[in-house]
């Protein structure tokens, strides 16, 4: 499995072990959850520094192949990224299971999902979510902010803003979970979801994000605005989600004009 490292090479050698590490583990040969060697055998194996050791697993761990467990040793990532699927046909498999997208998305992956509810009530809308919501910033607008956790792991901070005249004095301000998640109860409420449209960006967390989520140095997160409409061009929903980068993978789904899945 040793792959020789070349010290006249151009490329430091922390990266070259680093690589090695890499294909080893995209190949199936460090199987996840598998416990990486010691420093000492690493030393033995490569006959590099424990400096270079160090810094090749850290650019591991800001990829989110590796953790590390302090007093325990480093460990090839065990969780898969849950599958976030965008499509035509998004809000029908919540209608079918009855519950959250996040829910039901994670349960079709053999994940368990649950949720800690931070904020619910009414509040201001930020500017950068005014536009989309319809209305200015400052605006009161139902909010509901909760953490995601995929196996008891946090996974996403969900922040959704509702128009008061979607939400207002509904379950959607109750202090609650809500378990059929808020899409079926907005459609309940007699409202149609006609078109949606989604906006993903990435970038680092806030010292305060990479705490929620519990994230290792060096690990992005993926910003999805999610917003939702109702046949009149109305906004019926915002949802601001924030995922941790190395937890997801991002899929997008459509059909072609014929109504037949495009997989060319």
């Amino acid at each position: 499995m040793t792959q020789r490292l070349d010290p006249r090479s151009d490329r430091p050698l922390s990266l070259q072990l680093a690589d090695a590490l890499r294909a080893e583990i995209q190949e199936g040969l460090r199987r996840p959850g598998s416990q990486l060697p010691t420093e000492s055998e690493f030393q033995h194996a490569y006959g590099v520094s424990r400096t270079t050791i160090r810094a090749a697993l850290a650019t591991l761990v800001g990829e989110g192949l590796v953790v590390t467990r302090k007093g325990f040793g480093s460990y090839v990532r065990a969780r898969q990224p849950l599958r976030r699927i965008s499509s035509t046909h998004r809000h029908a498999s919540h209608r079918t299971s009855g519950k959250p997208e996040f829910d039901t998305e994670a349960i079709a992956q053999g994940q368990v999902p649950s949720r800690r509810m931070m904020m619910i009530g009414r509040g201001p809308v930020p500017a950068d979510i005014a536009a989309w919501l319809g209305c200015a910033a400052g605006d009161e607008a139902v909010i509901r902010k909760r953490l995601q956790l995929l196996d008891d792991v946090p996974a996403v901070i969900s922040t959704s803003y509702y128009p008061l005249w979607v939400a207002g004095d509904t379950r959607l301000e109750l202090p609650e979970a809500l378990p059929e998640g808020p899409d079926n109860l907005i459609e309940r409420l007699g409202h149609e979801f006609a078109r949606g449209l989604e906006l993903l960006r990435t970038r680092m967390p806030t010292p305060d994000e990479a705490r929620l989520l519990e994230l290792e140095p060096g690990v992005p997160v993926a910003r999805m605005l999610h917003i939702d409409y109702d046949p009149d061009g109305r906004t019926l929903q915002v949802a601001d989600d924030l995922y941790a980068g190395d937890r997801h993978e991002f899929a997008f789904e459509w059909e072609g004009d014929d109504g037949v899945a495009d997989s060319g």
